[in-house]
């Protein structure tokens, strides 16, 4: 996968997060921080209006909470009594002690039931012994109240979370194409490790088998009978060319040695073959093709096709157990 395609696929999904949940919760967020900020007879007055489409009525509204107060507020419903709590404290924790001395407070006054309405949170314990009580944390809160704020102050806050957003988005496509990118170095790092390997050599013994004999033939290479030195001439270049598949055009040279390596190995006679050095193609004969310029000219014709690996020197290594020695040939001089 390239380095656009990994940005894509992790900062698509991002974008709709951010802006489908992160720019909401920005601005509920301040929102709610802009309701703490009120006075607590402003706050109350708001969450009482948005009750009224409940069909409740405020009977009496305190100028502030007083000290040790269950209930702040008094509604009536249907000719019923409410209670109402209103926490406005971020910091706030309802839990079940706070629902305990609510419901205590309703039965007092004779009420139908209770609502507490926070801009904190309402913890399980209080959720789980709600004793029927309706319990409103900030999320709840906010979405009773915000239609009910003016419009400059809502509009500030949609700004203040479009602001926050924009420098989230930003920040998430950098991450995304950084990562795109070191995925895409990885697998491009990976993928010339491999091939690498597979230059290497088919199998440790061909290599074993190689650096026992050089010396062996660079000995006799000092003085050459004349049958090795019939072999070790320049091998020419035989009918067989004409036959053979055009050169590979676009190949690097990696991939052009990858080819050798491939074509030659299935040739007669081949039992192994491999690149043991930059220069030299390493082939070890099976037995069944004598040694000789047929043998080396299907070779040489395959090397003839790759213009930058023509010059390569041939180590041709005997079959095990023969009393050949390992001779080496260029197919072509520079």
């Amino acid at each position: 996968m390239t380095m656009l395609g990994v940005a894509v696929a992790i900062g698509a999904p991002l974008t709709i997060y951010l802006w489908r949940v992160r720019r909401r919760n920005h601005e509920i967020g301040r929102g709610l921080a802009a309701l703490a900020g009120m006075r607590w007879r402003e706050f109350s007055g708001f969450v009482v209006e948005a009750l009224q489409a409940q069909g409740f009525g405020a009977d009496r509204l305190e100028s502030s909470p007083k000290g040790g107060q269950t209930a702040d507020l008094k509604l009536t419903r249907n000719g019923e009594s409410w209670l109402l709590s209103c926490k406005q404290g971020l910091n706030y924790r309802i839990d079940a002690s706070h629902v305990a001395s609510l419901a205590d407070a309703v039965r007092f006054a004779g009420a139908s039931g209770g609502i507490v309405a926070t801009l904190g949170t309402i913890q399980k314990d209080a959720q789980a012994s709600s004793r029927g009580m309706e319990l409103m944390d900030g999320q709840a809160v906010w979405a009773l109240v915000e239609p009910l704020l003016p419009a400059g102050l809502r509009r500030e806050l949609g700004e203040y979370a479009q602001r926050r957003n924009i420098r989230e988005l930003v920040l998430a496509w950098v991450v995304a194409l950084l990562l795109g990118g070191a995925v895409a170095f990885a697998t491009s790092n990976g993928a010339d490790s491999n091939s690498e390997g597979e230059d290497a050599g088919v199998s440790a013994p061909s290599t074993a088998a190689s650096t026992a004999t050089p010396a062996a033939g660079e000995q006799d290479s000092d003085a050459p009978t004349a049958a090795t030195a019939a072999q070790d001439a320049p091998a020419p270049a035989p009918a067989a060319v004409a036959a053979s598949p055009p050169p590979d055009s676009g190949l690097d040279e990696t991939q052009q040695r990858r080819k050798v390596v491939e074509r030659v190995r299935q040739l007669a006679g081949i039992k192994q073959v491999s690149w043991s050095t930059r220069s030299t193609l390493l082939v070890v004969m099976d037995g069944s093709v004598a040694d000789g310029p047929a043998f080396t000219g299907s070779i040489c014709a395959i090397l003839e096709n790759y213009e930058a690996l023509r010059a390569s020197r041939l180590q041709l290594q005997p079959p095990e157990g023969s009393d050949a020695r390992v001779r080496f040939m260029q197919c072509r001089n520079y």
